[in-house]
């Protein structure tokens, strides 16, 4: 189990509770947790040596600075032990029995990578709130399951996925969207790549357009590279034609305030699809891209 974290004291201890405790499938064992703490200059490191001292299968490997996802998961594959890699964010925590969804499908020496679902905790009755649902439980689960009927699925969720060891060495240190990057790179490898929606994941969505249009102009331009490095046609979950398609399955038209809402959210991904668009162009790629505040979990852990 690998987890990636950069100034999370206040949740990194309840990840790793949440990982240890996890039900595993038959056969199976949880080799070590490693977690990679980079650039943090608050108490996550501090913590996550607390919890290796009381369980050897916690492991810390430290970064002195910040230097963006792909290079905490680079150490992960290089350091980790065992047949499956499971990748997860210290910000988010694995819903009961996700990782028996997950990992279980490993049985088949056919499959090579497999995603979970995100599913938020914010209040769907307001504006954010409704726009995470509409975004994580709605419309990306509707998208991704099409992909998956399709058999052309391969977008890991970089909440929680699972790639079978050995079968890629490192990422590309500027990659963005390093589960989009994995997903396609293992399908290129031949093997098949599932979307197992009941390995659920919770997070939470950002709750200011600053940190909406940081999270979601990153995510856009992370596609953009992924599409462009592997010659893709297109991204379903940042394809206009296909979110435009998914957002009007999923509001539901006898309810004003939702149609309301959903062509505030329309338009503020329109926008983010422009900025994303200027970003690639310019070659403005935030590889190593600032945390979104709002989308940290109030959760508190005492060492």
């Amino acid at each position: 189990m690998g987890i990636c974290a950069h100034n999370e004291e206040s949740s990194i201890g309840s990840v790793i509770s949440n990982v240890l405790q996890q039900p595993l499938p038959t056969g199976s064992a949880l080799k070590e947790v490693i977690v990679v703490a980079s650039g943090c200059t608050d108490r996550t490191d501090d913590i996550v040596r607390a919890l290796s001292r009381d369980n050897d299968k916690v492991r810390l490997i430290s970064q002195p600075t910040k230097q963006g996802k792909a290079s905490a998961i680079n150490l992960i594959l290089k350091e980790a032990k065992g047949h499956t890699i499971v990748l997860t964010d210290a910000d988010v925590f694995p819903g009961k029995g996700s990782l028996v969804h997950l990992i279980e499908p490993f049985r088949d020496e056919q499959v090579g990578a497999v995603g979970g679902r995100p599913i938020p905790m914010d209040d769907p009755d307001d504006f954010w709130g409704f726009l995470a649902h509409l975004v994580w439980a709605r419309m990306q689960n509707d998208l991704l399951s099409w992909e998956t009927s399709q058999g052309i699925f391969f977008q890991l969720s970089g909440y929680l996925c699972a790639i079978r060891a050995g079968l890629i060495d490192a990422i590309p240190l500027q990659v963005i969207a390093d589960d989009k990057y994995i997903g396609q790179a293992v399908r290129r490898l031949g093997y098949q790549v599932l979307y197992v929606p009941e390995a659920e994941v919770y997070l939470r969505g950002p709750r200011s357009i600053g940190d909406f249009f940081t999270q979601r102009v990153r995510v856009l331009t992370g596609h953009l590279q992924v599409k462009n490095w592997f010659r893709l046609d297109t991204i379903s979950t940042s394809s206009p034609t296909r979110t435009l398609e998914a957002l009007a399955r999923n509001v539901d038209l006898a309810k004003p305030k939702e149609i309301g809402w959903a062509s505030l959210a329309a338009l503020l991904e329109s926008i983010a699809h422009l900025m994303a668009w200027y970003r690639f162009s310019t070659g403005k790629v935030p590889y190593n891209w600032r945390p979104v505040p709002t989308t940290k979990p109030t959760l508190a852990y005492e060492a």
